[in-house]
């Protein structure tokens, strides 16, 4: 971990990071304060424990035994979920085993790369949509979008549905930000089950149709675990979940790519000279600087020592992802600056897709979306800028790092399509 100085131990220095009351732009300094002084201390705005350096990071994310997921990652419980809806981020092994197994395949590397073509024609059909303004909002007029199109794509949703079921999931996810972030409950229960409800008729139909498609739903309404089936309820909140991984944290990977490109015209300007050759490297540091997940919560499971402090089970952690992508000892080349080509092939992978059996399993996914996103719009839209004067405001919270809203302008006429 992150050395401290002797005369300022860990219970005599409180951390700076307060994301709830004073979030800012710009929280280098203070996560830089809490790495080094206290790496591992109890943050009474968080009420847990905050981990802030990579290795803490790293060592909270990769260690469902004694740090469990199933009171939640993005938001803490005070109860563990029923076992039937625990899924994926939210459960621990054996369930979470049986079900990442059979993702893991349906997610590929190899499936996803074979999507390109489809996310190339995505991204060209919303730009020709948006070429006749010289305007845009980036969330929900290209992300929000690029984004729910690429689930539906996945998922089998069929085009005449397509509309209906990213309206739907938008609203999904919006609850889970409001509720996450501890704004409001926002009758999310009740939504939550009618949405459930939907999906499980969609699975229904899917398994009275047959094993004929490759389709994820299908995929999993036929998939058998040590010879069971998945229940329909499993299935569905397996579905919600990647509804709201695949689409929320997306959409802000992709808006925060473009607010930094701006922010570092140096950086933008290296970019355009070689948009095709940078975009895998662009999307690697727009996650490590500015990660739309800014950390993960966990509860202890068993008695634990981490860093100087003891936790006992039940007590709440908060691992810092956006602290230790910028840890310095790690991240030893500026780790406070925007660089897009970082020695990738030399460095760690950064923290926004978690470690160990919860290394999210859409993550191929999310970085095809990416490249492709900036690919597109740098090379279509001319001189494609955040709009002059704008200052976009933060989503509260400590979990999400992105905007409420992103302003976008560009010079007309857009250029032709390649696909």
């Amino acid at each position: 971990m992150t050395s401290r100085p002797e005369e300022a131990p860990v219970e005599d220095v409180q951390p700076r990071y307060r994301p709830y009351t004073a979030k800012t732009e710009e929280p280098w300094e203070e996560l830089a304060h809490d790495r080094a002084r206290c790496p591992v201390a109890r943050n009474a705005e968080l009420d847990a424990v905050q981990i802030t350096t990579y290795e803490g990071v790293k060592e909270v994310l990769a260690g469902h035994q004694a740090w469990s997921s199933a009171l939640g990652n993005i938001w803490p419980l005070k109860e563990p979920l029923p076992p039937e809806e625990q899924v994926l981020g939210w459960a621990d092994p054996p369930r979470h085993t049986r079900q990442r197994k059979l993702l893991v395949k349906a997610l590929s590397a190899s499936r996803i790369q074979h999507m390109r073509a489809f996310s190339e024609r995505l991204a060209d059909d919303i730009i020709d949509d948006l070429c006749e303004q010289r305007s845009f909002e980036m969330y929900e007029d290209f992300a929000e979008r690029m984004a729910a199109g690429h689930v539906c794509e996945l998922l089998g949703i069929p085009e005449s549905d397509r509309d209906d079921y990213a309206r739907a999931a938008k609203r999904m996810e919006e609850l889970v930000t409001t509720t996450m972030d501890g704004r409001a409950e926002g009758g999310y229960g009740t939504e939550l089950n009618e949405w459930l409800d939907h999906l499980g008729g969609m699975i229904r139909a899917k398994r009275a149709a047959g094993p004929g498609s490759d389709d994820l739903i299908t995929q999993l309404s036929f998939a058998q675990v040590d010879g069971d089936y998945f229940e329909v309820g499993e299935i569905a909140r397996m579905i919600q979940l990647l509804n709201v991984a695949g689409i929320g944290t997306t959409i802000g990977a992709i808006g925060n790519t473009a607010y930094l490109l701006d922010r570092y015209p140096e950086q933008k300007a290296r970019f355009l000279s070689d948009i095709e050759g940078l975009s895998r490297s662009l999307a690697a540091e727009s996650l490590r600087f500015e990660s739309p997940i800014s950390g993960l919560w966990r509860t202890c499971a068993e008695p634990t020592r981490i860093g100087d402090l003891d936790v006992e089970p039940g007590e709440k952690a908060f691992a810092v992802i956006s602290a230790a992508n910028h840890d310095p000892l790690v991240f030893d080349d500026r780790p406070d600056e925007f660089i897009i080509e970082r020695d990738w092939a030399n460095l760690p992978m950064n923290l926004p897709f978690g470690q160990g059996i919860h290394f999210c399993v859409g993550m191929n996914l999310s970085l095809l979306e990416m490249q492709v996103a900036a690919t597109k719009l740098y090379q279509r839209l001319p001189n494609l800028r955040v709009r002059p004067g704008f200052r976009p405001e933060l989503l509260p919270g400590a979990v999400l790092r992105r905007f409420e809203t992103l302003e976008m302008v560009f010079d007309a006429p857009a250029l032709p399509r390649t696909t």
